[in-house]
Protein backbone atom coordinates (compact mmCIF):
# COMPACT_ATOMS: atom_id res chain seq x y z
CA UNK A 1 0.00 0.00 0.00
CA UNK A 2 1.07 3.03 -0.71
CA UNK A 3 1.09 5.28 1.97
CA UNK A 4 1.45 8.70 0.66
CA UNK A 5 -0.66 8.37 -2.72
CA UNK A 6 -2.52 11.39 -3.79
CA UNK A 7 -0.76 13.77 -1.34
CA UNK A 8 1.97 16.51 -2.77
CA UNK A 9 5.10 17.18 -1.37
CA UNK A 10 7.72 20.04 -0.90
CA UNK A 11 11.28 18.61 0.58
CA UNK A 12 14.10 21.40 0.63
CA UNK A 13 17.32 20.67 0.33
CA UNK A 14 16.12 17.86 -1.52
CA UNK A 15 19.55 17.87 -3.69
CA UNK A 16 21.57 15.90 -1.44
CA UNK A 17 21.74 13.78 1.53
CA UNK A 18 18.80 13.72 4.14
CA UNK A 19 16.55 15.50 1.65
CA UNK A 20 17.58 13.29 -1.30
CA UNK A 21 16.41 10.51 0.38
CA UNK A 22 13.38 11.98 1.93
CA UNK A 23 12.11 13.25 -1.64
CA UNK A 24 12.92 9.74 -3.60
CA UNK A 25 11.20 7.78 -0.61
CA UNK A 26 8.11 10.05 -0.86
CA UNK A 27 7.97 9.04 -4.55
CA UNK A 28 8.08 5.38 -4.02
CA UNK A 29 4.91 5.88 -1.65
CA UNK A 30 3.21 7.46 -4.23
CA UNK A 31 3.22 11.03 -3.48
CA UNK A 32 3.93 14.15 -6.15
CA UNK A 33 7.47 15.74 -5.13
CA UNK A 34 8.97 19.15 -5.40
CA UNK A 35 12.84 19.18 -5.37
CA UNK A 36 13.67 22.46 -3.86
CA UNK A 37 17.28 23.20 -3.45
CA UNK A 38 19.33 25.93 -3.75
CA UNK A 39 20.94 24.29 -6.33
CA UNK A 40 19.15 24.09 -8.59
CA UNK A 41 21.03 20.88 -10.71
CA UNK A 42 21.36 18.79 -7.57
CA UNK A 43 17.88 18.63 -6.93
CA UNK A 44 17.16 17.81 -11.34
CA UNK A 45 19.92 15.11 -10.88
CA UNK A 46 18.21 13.56 -7.69
CA UNK A 47 14.83 13.95 -9.59
CA UNK A 48 15.81 12.60 -12.67
CA UNK A 49 17.23 9.40 -11.09
CA UNK A 50 14.47 8.52 -8.95
CA UNK A 51 12.84 6.36 -11.53
CA UNK A 52 9.80 8.04 -11.22
CA UNK A 53 7.76 9.82 -14.22
CA UNK A 54 8.49 13.55 -14.99
CA UNK A 55 4.39 14.17 -14.10
CA UNK A 56 4.81 12.84 -10.38
CA UNK A 57 7.84 15.33 -9.81
CA UNK A 58 9.31 18.59 -10.23
CA UNK A 59 12.60 20.89 -9.30
CA UNK A 60 12.50 24.29 -7.75
CA UNK A 61 15.51 26.32 -7.11
CA UNK A 62 14.80 27.77 -3.43
CA UNK A 63 16.82 30.13 -1.01
CA UNK A 64 14.89 29.50 1.96
CA UNK A 65 16.27 32.21 3.75
CA UNK A 66 14.59 34.24 1.52
CA UNK A 67 11.00 35.07 1.67
CA UNK A 68 10.38 35.90 -1.38
CA UNK A 69 11.74 32.97 -2.69
CA UNK A 70 9.81 30.63 -0.47
CA UNK A 71 6.24 32.73 -2.07
CA UNK A 72 7.77 31.93 -5.15
CA UNK A 73 8.66 27.94 -4.25
CA UNK A 74 5.09 27.44 -2.82
CA UNK A 75 3.77 29.36 -6.50
CA UNK A 76 5.75 27.32 -8.55
CA UNK A 77 4.50 24.00 -6.90
CA UNK A 78 0.57 24.84 -6.62
CA UNK A 79 0.49 25.92 -10.34
CA UNK A 80 2.40 22.32 -11.03
CA UNK A 81 0.23 20.09 -8.90
CA UNK A 82 -2.92 22.89 -7.07
CA UNK A 83 -2.33 21.75 -3.90
CA UNK A 84 0.12 20.94 -1.11
CA UNK A 85 -0.61 18.29 1.92
CA UNK A 86 3.22 18.25 3.17
CA UNK A 87 5.96 20.39 3.84
CA UNK A 88 9.78 18.94 5.13
CA UNK A 89 11.63 22.20 6.29
CA UNK A 90 14.89 19.98 5.75
CA UNK A 91 17.71 22.34 4.35
CA UNK A 92 19.90 23.50 6.72
CA UNK A 93 23.84 24.27 7.23
CA UNK A 94 26.83 24.34 9.55
CA UNK A 95 29.53 26.12 10.37
CA UNK A 96 31.83 23.93 13.03
CA UNK A 97 33.99 26.35 14.54
CA UNK A 98 35.25 26.92 18.29
CA UNK A 99 32.47 29.29 20.06
CA UNK A 100 35.56 31.89 20.61
CA UNK A 101 35.94 31.69 16.91
CA UNK A 102 32.55 32.25 15.91
CA UNK A 103 31.77 35.82 13.84
CA UNK A 104 28.45 37.48 13.46
CA UNK A 105 28.42 36.66 10.00
CA UNK A 106 28.67 32.25 10.84
CA UNK A 107 25.76 33.02 13.29
CA UNK A 108 23.43 34.86 11.10
CA UNK A 109 24.24 32.49 8.47
CA UNK A 110 23.09 29.28 9.70
CA UNK A 111 20.56 30.75 11.73
CA UNK A 112 19.16 32.32 8.50
CA UNK A 113 18.92 28.80 6.67
CA UNK A 114 18.03 26.68 9.86
CA UNK A 115 15.86 28.75 11.53
CA UNK A 116 14.28 31.57 9.73
CA UNK A 117 14.21 29.00 6.52
CA UNK A 118 12.13 27.17 8.80
CA UNK A 119 9.86 29.58 9.43
CA UNK A 120 9.44 30.89 6.15
CA UNK A 121 8.50 27.54 4.54
CA UNK A 122 6.47 26.22 7.94
CA UNK A 123 4.43 29.82 7.44
CA UNK A 124 3.73 29.62 3.39
CA UNK A 125 3.09 26.02 3.43
CA UNK A 126 0.30 26.09 6.23
CA UNK A 127 -1.22 29.36 4.68
CA UNK A 128 -2.16 26.77 1.84
CA UNK A 129 -2.90 24.01 3.95
CA UNK A 130 -4.84 26.08 6.22
CA UNK A 131 -7.40 26.79 2.75
CA UNK A 132 -7.18 23.20 1.80
CA UNK A 133 -8.54 21.70 5.31
CA UNK A 134 -4.72 20.17 6.61
CA UNK A 135 -1.55 18.94 5.98
CA UNK A 136 1.69 17.98 7.34
CA UNK A 137 4.33 19.75 8.20
CA UNK A 138 7.79 18.15 9.32
CA UNK A 139 10.67 19.88 10.75
CA UNK A 140 14.67 18.91 10.04
CA UNK A 141 15.83 19.29 14.03
CA UNK A 142 18.75 17.70 15.62
CA UNK A 143 20.41 15.93 18.64
CA UNK A 144 21.94 19.14 18.84
CA UNK A 145 18.44 20.79 20.22
CA UNK A 146 18.50 18.99 23.33
CA UNK A 147 22.59 18.41 23.87
CA UNK A 148 25.75 19.83 23.56
CA UNK A 149 28.27 19.27 21.19
CA UNK A 150 31.47 20.53 20.82
CA UNK A 151 32.09 23.79 17.78
CA UNK A 152 28.49 23.75 17.36
CA UNK A 153 27.26 26.65 19.14
CA UNK A 154 25.48 28.18 16.41
CA UNK A 155 23.80 24.79 14.97
CA UNK A 156 22.77 24.07 17.88
CA UNK A 157 20.85 27.17 18.99
CA UNK A 158 19.42 26.77 15.31
CA UNK A 159 18.02 23.37 16.21
CA UNK A 160 16.94 24.62 19.43
CA UNK A 161 15.05 27.42 17.89
CA UNK A 162 13.59 24.68 15.37
CA UNK A 163 12.42 22.18 18.27
CA UNK A 164 10.63 25.38 19.95
CA UNK A 165 8.69 26.08 16.94
CA UNK A 166 7.67 23.04 15.99
CA UNK A 167 6.25 22.67 19.25
CA UNK A 168 4.70 26.53 19.42
CA UNK A 169 3.71 26.19 15.76
CA UNK A 170 1.70 23.08 16.41
CA UNK A 171 -0.16 24.93 18.86
CA UNK A 172 -1.06 27.79 17.07
CA UNK A 173 -2.07 25.21 14.50
CA UNK A 174 -3.72 22.19 15.11
CA UNK A 175 -7.33 23.52 15.52
CA UNK A 176 -6.77 23.77 11.79
CA UNK A 177 -6.04 19.83 11.30
CA UNK A 178 -2.29 21.05 10.46
CA UNK A 179 0.36 19.15 12.48
CA UNK A 180 3.70 20.21 13.17
CA UNK A 181 6.28 17.32 14.02
CA UNK A 182 10.41 17.49 13.59
CA UNK A 183 12.76 14.84 13.32
CA UNK A 184 16.41 15.17 15.33
CA UNK A 185 18.50 13.33 13.56
CA UNK A 186 22.64 11.65 15.69
CA UNK A 187 25.11 11.54 13.47
CA UNK A 188 24.14 11.23 9.62
CA UNK A 189 26.46 10.48 6.89
CA UNK A 190 25.57 13.39 4.60
CA UNK A 191 27.54 16.23 2.71
CA UNK A 192 27.17 18.62 5.99
CA UNK A 193 29.27 15.95 7.90
CA UNK A 194 30.73 14.52 5.24
CA UNK A 195 34.37 15.70 5.76
CA UNK A 196 34.60 14.87 9.28
CA UNK A 197 33.76 11.35 9.15
CA UNK A 198 36.23 11.00 6.41
CA UNK A 199 38.34 9.58 9.60
CA UNK A 200 37.75 6.22 10.47
CA UNK A 201 38.71 6.95 13.92
CA UNK A 202 36.27 9.73 14.13
CA UNK A 203 33.33 7.58 12.64
CA UNK A 204 33.91 4.60 14.83
CA UNK A 205 34.03 6.94 18.00
CA UNK A 206 31.30 8.63 16.85
CA UNK A 207 29.45 4.84 16.35
CA UNK A 208 30.27 4.01 19.60
CA UNK A 209 28.66 6.73 21.27
CA UNK A 210 25.15 4.74 19.80
CA UNK A 211 23.09 1.88 21.08
CA UNK A 212 23.23 0.71 17.68
CA UNK A 213 26.77 0.98 17.92
CA UNK A 214 27.00 2.13 13.60
CA UNK A 215 26.39 6.24 12.42
CA UNK A 216 22.89 6.86 10.82
CA UNK A 217 22.80 7.07 6.77
CA UNK A 218 20.18 9.17 5.21
CA UNK A 219 17.75 6.30 4.49
CA UNK A 220 17.47 5.63 8.17
CA UNK A 221 16.06 8.97 8.34
CA UNK A 222 13.06 8.14 5.53
CA UNK A 223 11.08 5.68 7.41
CA UNK A 224 10.19 7.96 10.39
CA UNK A 225 9.58 11.30 7.65
CA UNK A 226 7.11 9.52 5.44
CA UNK A 227 5.31 8.09 8.72
CA UNK A 228 5.12 11.55 9.96
CA UNK A 229 3.77 12.70 6.75
CA UNK A 230 0.99 10.32 6.45
CA UNK A 231 -2.47 10.08 7.64
CA UNK A 232 -0.85 6.57 10.35
CA UNK A 233 0.25 9.91 12.67
CA UNK A 234 -2.83 11.60 12.19
CA UNK A 235 -2.86 12.33 16.03
CA UNK A 236 0.87 13.24 16.25
CA UNK A 237 1.79 16.69 16.49
CA UNK A 238 4.40 18.94 18.64
CA UNK A 239 6.83 16.34 18.54
CA UNK A 240 10.32 15.58 17.97
CA UNK A 241 11.10 11.65 16.83
CA UNK A 242 14.88 10.96 17.91
CA UNK A 243 16.88 8.70 14.60
CA UNK A 244 20.04 8.77 16.62
CA UNK A 245 20.72 4.97 17.03
CA UNK A 246 19.66 5.63 20.74
CA UNK A 247 22.48 8.32 21.36
CA UNK A 248 20.31 10.78 22.90
CA UNK A 249 18.68 8.66 25.65
CA UNK A 250 22.61 6.67 26.34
Amino acid sequence: MMRLKDKVAIVTGAGSGNGAAIARGFLAEGAKVVFADININAALEVASQSGAGKDDWMAVEVDVANPASVKELIYKSMKAFSRLDIMVANAGITIRKPFLELTESDYDKVMDVNAKGVFFCSQEAARIMDEQGGGSIIHMSSTTSVLAEANAVQYGASKGAVAAMTRHMALDLGHRNIRVNAIAPGTIQTNLTGSRLQDEEVVAKEADLTMLKRIGQPSDIVGATIFLASDESSFITGTQIFVDGGYSVK
